[in-house]
């Protein structure tokens, strides 16, 4: 018996449905594989700009088929995809794990057997081919120019009383959100968007996902971790840096020496055929070996206690990881190496670079110093 494969999904906001229709549509509409050929159906809205644009092998007009539909009272997109299908007498579909529960509870109503895939829709997405490469290089470039933005007005910033930093300009204490603003309005005016730009100075930094609100004082650690989403092609850059506006203090200075070599770890092992598991527990073991281990104190996580890295590409995290699970870096493949450490009285270190996978070793996308004391 014959099986399509279906996605419904607004390519805006769904990586696979942008991999393979390779075009922004703002709202939802179907995507189906019949014989290895990937059919779209577009409202009278997308379809022409589809038919010049899209990845599509073919494009059709989903009018006709709501109209079918709602000759025998169907209504919405399920009901389209139910009529594109069973004008080819179809009733088996795979569908995405995360395809809509509603949708699928009409279509099995309706007689359809619907089985969603184990794992990624698209496993090749994993693999980066050399288009997707520039893409994501390029949107590297552009993440890097947004941290320079940010060094040079930490660099321009005074030290004002009680160690907080005052603007050069209006001589107002700074807090997150000023960095912040310096480093997205940059991002949003070469066009990329930004999303929950991290800036977390001293304690708010040994929370490894807090963007950060407070003010943002000297002689502590300053964790920056800018990931944008490039408008034009959808492909995303991320890097972290740590700085110190300042003097840092020799258990910052051994902190970020020790976060430094284990990063340099996790670079020099990435390569084609290298279990990610193997990566992360070197690491570790350095961090260990430092003195820096991984445990509760007080109810709270210090040390290295998320994972080494994962894989960029239409989706800020995606496949593969490099964490205490076994994955196989294949060639190819887009990862961040992106080792921590974090301690609450003291703060945090992270510094994270975006790589590509290939035989024998890896091509660093990020390419930006490694330097935390700001003057």
């Amino acid at each position: 018996m014959k099986q399509a494969r279906l996605m419904i999904a607004a390519s805006e906001n769904d990586a696979d449905m942008l991999y393979i229709s390779k075009m922004f549509v703002p709202d939802a509409f179907i995507a189906i594989q019949l014989n290895g050929n990937w059919h779209g159906l577009l409202s009278p809205l997308e379809v022409d700009r589809a038919r010049k644009h899209s990845g599509f092998d073919e494009v059709h007009l989903d009018s006709p088929w709501r109209q079918a539909a709602e000759n025998i009272s169907r209504t919405g997109l399920a009901a389209v995809a139910a009529a594109f299908l069973e004008a080819r007498n179809i009733n088996r579909i795979l569908v995405p794990a995360h395809f809509p529960l509603g949708f699928a509870e009409q279509l099995r109503s309706w007689g359809f057997e619907v089985r969603p895939a184990e794992g990624a829709f698209f496993p090749a997405r994993a693999i980066k081919n050399d288009y997707e490469i520039r893409c994501l290089s390029q949107a590297e470039q552009l993440t890097r120019r947004a941290m320079r933005q940010a060094e040079h007005y930490l660099a321009a910033c005074n030290i004002g009383n009680n160690d907080i930093l005052r603007d050069a300009e209006s001589g107002k204490r700074v807090k997150s959100a000023d960095v912040r603003r310096a480093i997205e309005t940059f991002l949003i005016s070469n066009g990329a968007m930004p999303a929950h730009t991290i800036v977390a100075c001293g304690k708010e930094g040994a929370d490894p996902h807090n963007i950060g609100h407070g003010y943002i004082r000297a002689h502590q650690s300053i964790i920056i971790d800018i990931f944008p989403r490039v408008l034009s092609t959808g492909y995303w850059g991320d890097m972290t840096r740590t700085y110190v506006k300042g003097n840092a203090s020799p258990e910052l200075k051994k902190l970020y020496q020790t976060v430094r070599e284990g990063q340099d770890i996790g670079l020099s092992m990435v390569a084609n055929g290298v279990d990610g598991m193997q990566i992360h527990k070197a690491i570790t073991t350095h961090f260990d070996r430092q003195g820096y281990p991984t445990k509760m104190v007080r109810g709270k996580q210090t040390g290295f206690f998320h994972g080494t890295g994962h894989g960029v590409g239409l989706e800020i995290h995606e496949a593969p990881r490099i964490s205490t699970k076994s994955y196989i870096l294949q060639a190819g493949q887009v990862v961040t190496v992106e080792p921590g450490l974090y301690y609450p009285g003291l703060g945090g270190v992270r510094i994270e670079d975006m790589v590509v996978v290939r035989d024998g070793g890896c091509d660093n996308l990020t390419r930006h110093k490694r330097q935390p004391e700001i003057p």
